[in-house]
């Protein structure tokens, strides 16, 4: 599995790194594995946003595997991102940049329908939803101020689906 990450991640370097294949800029498919025993989940693909817009926290071009361990009750996000300036309203990004994530997420339900994991970083509150009945998945987040973020927004919700 480490394998696959880092061969993602050395190839969106690569291809980040030469203006010319910029536009050549691919993600990973769709794919969504259950373990044998049902212990271990593995979700690929891109977030594309249902509500809102691209924005630097989830951009238009992203890359994404999930890994969600039932007996330790996390899932992990690792995320490739390359963020460009039509992703940043506050007009900060000049130019497109690599963004390599992980976010790591405590596990609230797991049934053998759905797993419900939520992840509470300094300004949001984010929250994956991942359907195991109908092998889909979405990824909602909502600013907060809880954790002593300033300026946050808490009425706005953005909602991501895994393609």
């Amino acid at each position: 599995m480490r394998k696959r990450i880092v061969r993602a991640i050395v190839a969106a370097v690569v291809v980040a790194a030469s203006p010319a294949w910029a536009e050549e800029v691919r993600t990973n498919p769709k794919l969504f594995q259950v373990g044998d025993s049902g212990a271990v989940v593995v979700i690929e693909g891109t977030w594309r946003i249902v509500t809102g817009r691209p924005s630097v926290e989830i951009p238009h071009v992203n890359s994404v595997r999930v890994e969600c361990h039932r007996a330790a009750r996390q899932c992990v996000e690792y995320a490739a991102k390359l963020i460009g300036p039509s992703d940043d309203a506050s007009g900060f990004v000049k130019q497109s940049t690599l963004f390599l994530m992980r976010e790591e997420f405590r596990v609230l339900e797991w049934s053998q329908d759905v797993i419900v994991a939520r992840a509470e970083p300094r300004a949001a509150d984010v929250e994956l939803r991942i359907s195991l009945v109908d092998r889909t998945a979405e990824r909602m987040s909502r600013e907060t101020t809880a954790r002593g973020a300033q300026g946050a927004n808490p009425t706005g919700l953005n909602v991501w689906r895994l393609e």
